[in-house]
């Protein structure tokens, strides 16, 4: 019997990247999106390359607990075993409003939207696949795995979205809970946390696929989806919790300063978010510069 994987946030990008990835290994799919139309394209796309994988695309709006049992009711009804989760259905949204408004802080409501896509969405996904993937894992004695795709700004904290940054913090910390939670079942999780990824929507005929017409507008210093799935997929192999992506600029050991230095903003102490403080420009860059050498 093939396995089976589940993937929010599938119909383009990162998603649909990884359902690629993993359809060439023989998977079923289902694939879930709240874009109807670009899910239904993404998946005729992907039958057409894989025309012996079975298929399940299914409308899901992951912020309502509800859609997701049922999302997970339709895997198991279709396919009778579920095998992996990637919970990767988020939004970069910038709710920021006018500085006479309240900037960042002038729209609760669009940041609770923020959080209800990128935050319970994967609350709301743990909730509904997680017995199931304790129960396949018991009774087809294999290990199943759960993934949740974070971010770099979850863990440095950069200006510019605290929302954003916020929900995939908070992310994180689910994520290390659960895999703690797990340690003693054949359950495991993974935090995907992706560098700069230059996605492209729609191009060519081939929704939510990265292609050529994309690749022309790409900067040089992104990574395309289909690396980052592959680096996942790696990264699973090897059994790691945290796949901590490169970039074509960033590469990991740069990633690792950067975060130790925002650990030592509370360790020794400084003034939060030092890194990019004028008055600390000179000392971080002597630390970097140390890390750099060893």
């Amino acid at each position: 019997m093939a396995p089976t994987i589940a993937i929010t946030g599938s119909a383009s990008g990162i998603g649909a990247a990884i359902a690629k990835v993993y359809a060439s290994k023989g998977y079923n799919l289902v694939l879930a999106d709240s874009a109807s139309d670009l899910l239904k394209s993404t998946a005729s796309y992907l039958q057409s390359l894989f025309p012996s994988t079975e298929i399940l695309s299914h409308e899901t709006d992951v912020t309502q607990a509800s859609e997701l049992v049922k999302l997970k009711d339709a895997a198991m009804a279709k396919f009778s075993s579920l095998d992996m989760v990637v919970l990767n259905a988020g939004i970069n949204g910038n709710y920021k409003m006018p500085a006479e408004q309240g900037g960042w802080w002038g729209n609760p409501d669009g940041m609770r939207k923020l959080f209800d896509v990128n935050l319970f969405g994967v609350v709301n996904g743990i909730h509904a696949f997680l017995p199931t993937l304790r129960e396949q894992a018991k009774s087809g004695n294999k290990v199943t795995r759960i993934v949740v795709t974070g971010s770099k700004q979850g863990i440095t904290n950069p200006p510019g979205n605290p929302c954003y940054n916020a929900s995939k913090a908070a992310i994180r910390y689910l994520a290390e809970q659960l895999s703690y939670e797990l340690k003693d079942e054949r359950v495991t999780v993974h935090l995907l946390i992706p560098g700069w990824t230059f996605t492209g929507i729609v191009s060519n005929g081939i929704p939510g696929f990265y292609n050529e017409d994309i690749a022309a507008k790409k900067p040089a210093g992104a990574w395309t989806p289909d690396q980052v799935a592959d680096y996942l997929d790696k990264g699973i192999e090897k059994g790691d919790f945290y796949i901590l992506c490169p970039d074509n600029e960033t590469t990991t050991e740069m990633d690792k300063i950067r975060m130790e230095w925002t650990m030592g903003d509370l360790i020794n102490p400084r003034q939060p978010l030092s890194r990019w403080r004028p008055e600390y420009k000179e000392e971080f860059a002597a630390f970097y510069a140390s890390k750099e050498k060893k």
